[in-house]
């Protein structure tokens, strides 16, 4: 089976606990995605892989020296906002473009709102960017319902669309929290059936999960499983895509009809 993974990570400051009653200082937030990004940053460097990191300008800001490591080992840098805050104001849009642009010295064509919120295609434009990856096809109760969008590749407005990847028919989503809390042998099989009938997979995760999270105030659902124990099981998951005709790709290739899934 031939296909394209399109593996990507928000990278951002740990701040879910603050979510559920435990302040954490900025210091901190950075820490526990920090330690997290170097455990997945030397899985991937083993696997031979490239990805696409959604940051938060707050981490380039604050960690430059990891920033400038993703670049080097020839990761695709794209926005996930000015920091973890969902704001998605058009301002706030061009800023965290401007401030990656500047730190990295490289075009970032992507964006990801934080938690998946709505962002207006317009304003995508006219800061500035080619596509974005801010929809989850499914329904989370609690945080957005967007069954009503297409679960393929896509051009709205001037912008391309790279939804999260959902299974035909039930849209049940492949991603960080579903990939934890069911068994890895029914994830694969989801990952088949869906490679099979688009011919892409886009799958993320958040390097925070591969540090120790357990001992944090969070769902359980969210750190059922975490740091090496993850790590090893992405590495599992990913030797079995690299088993078939697979090529690992980062988003901002979409771009480039050659390289890409054909836009519907």
């Amino acid at each position: 089976m031939t296909g394209k993974i399109y593996l990507n990570f928000d990278l951002e400051e740990f701040d879910i606990p603050c979510e559920y009653g435990q302040p954490l200082d900025e210091e901190k937030q950075f820490e526990v995605s920090s330690e997290g990004l170097k455990y997945l940053l030397d899985l991937l460097q083993k696997k031979g892989l490239i990805a696409t990191f959604f940051i938060t300008a707050s981490f380039a800001l604050k960690k430059p020296s990891l920033t400038e490591t993703l670049l080097k080992l020839g990761h695709e840098i794209a926005s996930h906002g000015l920091d973890h805050s969902p704001s998605g104001k058009e301002e706030d849009l061009f800023l965290s473009k401007k401030i990656l642009e500047e730190l990295c010295s490289t075009q970032v064509l992507g964006y990801r709102s934080p938690r998946f919120r709505p962002v207006d295609c317009p304003s995508l434009v006219a800061s500035g960017y080619i596509y974005n990856s801010s929809i989850n096809p499914t329904w989370l109760p609690g945080r957005y319902n967007y069954l009503h969008y297409p679960r393929k590749i896509f051009f709205e407005q001037g912008i391309i669309q790279i939804p999260i990847s959902t299974t035909p028919i039930i849209r049940f989503p492949l991603c960080w929290l579903t990939f934890k809390n069911i068994p890895l042998r029914i994830f694969k099989i989801l990952s088949w059936v869906t490679l099979k009938e688009k011919g892409y997979l886009n799958v993320f995760f958040h390097p925070w999960e591969f540090a120790e999270i357990k001992s944090y105030a969070m769902p359980k659902a969210a750190k059922s499983i975490d740091g090496k124990t993850l790590l090893k099981r992405l590495e599992d998951y990913i030797s079995w895509l690299q088993s078939f005709e697979t090529s690992f790709a980062r988003l901002s290739d979409v771009v480039h009809p050659e390289n890409s899934p054909k836009i519907k």
